[in-house]
């Protein structure tokens, strides 16, 4: 069961919602409207998903609703959000783990839920593997021109040059990219 964060303008239809995901067993940390928004209160909270109405005639909701998925890494469930392509696009890009244009019974929500929930550990590990990814990419290209300075300096080979590196790596007790970095940032000074 998840704590949970309800922000809808609607105090009818979030009661509604309440009432049913209570019933489901969820505990309901706080109930905001998108006037009464507060990050603060939120990260105070510690919810595990945040549902929030889309439905909301103000134009900055989807705006809100995009900063809540990227920088509380939690997951958002939408409810009542605009059909539009381009508006599903942006909230999918944002991390939002839900996307619900349509109006959902209340047995609905615990499904959802899940689905939510695990779409958004799925999206959080293929984010962490890209972030990783492009670490070691970034790594891999100054060892690479860490060894080509190497190889002009002292005619030698990839090989020897590689070898190098990992010597004085292992001599220094620092890692590969260290010596690489300072290789390439005295070369880059002269």
């Amino acid at each position: 069961m998840y704590r949970i964060v309800l922000i809808d303008d609607d105090p009818a239809r979030a009661a509604i919602l309440r009432n049913a995901l209570s019933e489901e067993g969820h505990s309901i940390a706080m109930v905001l409207s998108w006037k009464t928004l507060s990050w603060q209160r939120i990260e105070e909270c510690q919810p595990e998903v945040i549902i929030a109405d889309a439905g909301s005639p103000e134009r900055d909701v989807l705006e809100h609703i995009v900063f809540l998925s990227e920088t509380l890494e939690l997951p958002v469930v939408v409810l009542g959000a605009p059909e539009d392509e381009e508006t599903m696009r942006r909230a999918i890009r944002a991390g939002v783990a839900a996307y619900v244009a349509h109006g959902i019974a209340a047995r609905d929500i615990a499904p959802i839920l899940k689905v939510a929930a695990l779409r958004y550990a799925e999206y959080r590990q293929l984010r962490q593997e890209l972030t990783d990814t492009r670490a070691a990419l970034s790594e891999r290209k100054i060892i690479e021109k860490a060894k080509g300075i190497l190889m002009r300096d002292f005619q030698i080979d990839e090989e020897e040059a590689y070898r190098r590196l990992r010597r004085v790596a292992m001599n220094q007790g620092k890692k590969l990219i260290e010596i690489a970095a300072m290789i390439t940032g005295m070369a880059d000074m002269s």
